[in-house]
């Protein structure tokens, strides 16, 4: 199994409106694996060893909400690169989002949980 990334036990504050599945944790840190791994090849693109928020995340900066990101693990995925500041931040934004994606996909499906298919 890969580095956990995501706080399970803040998932369900984040998805507020509905029911968190046990594999949605999993889910949502594979996904912020691969997250990683992009925003590494857009670095890597542009002769930088620091992967920067930026690579991550392009939009408003929202300082609000719960940090479903382990920022000590992030260092740990991003191999061979340096990490910004800002990556944590970006990476709980796109995160976050994801995760109430997923809720919406759920409740479009008649359910009240969200499952590790709905990431």
């Amino acid at each position: 199994m890969a580095e956990m990334l995501i706080v399970k036990a803040k998932i369900k504050e984040v998805a507020k409106e509905c029911n968190v599945g046990g594999d949605v944790a999993e889910a949502l840190s594979n996904f912020a694996h691969e997250i990683i791994k992009k925003a590494a090849e857009r670095a890597k693109a542009n002769d930088r060893k620091t992967i920067q928020g930026k690579d991550i995340y392009v939009g408003e900066k929202k300082a609000e909400g719960e940090m479903l990101i382990v920022k000590s693990k992030i260092k740990d995925v991003a191999e061979g690169f340096n990490v910004g500041g800002d990556v944590a931040d970006a990476l709980n934004q796109k995160v976050t989002w994801q995760l109430m994606q997923a809720c919406e996909r759920a409740k479009a499906n008649g359910r009240k949980t969200v499952q590790a298919r709905d990431v």
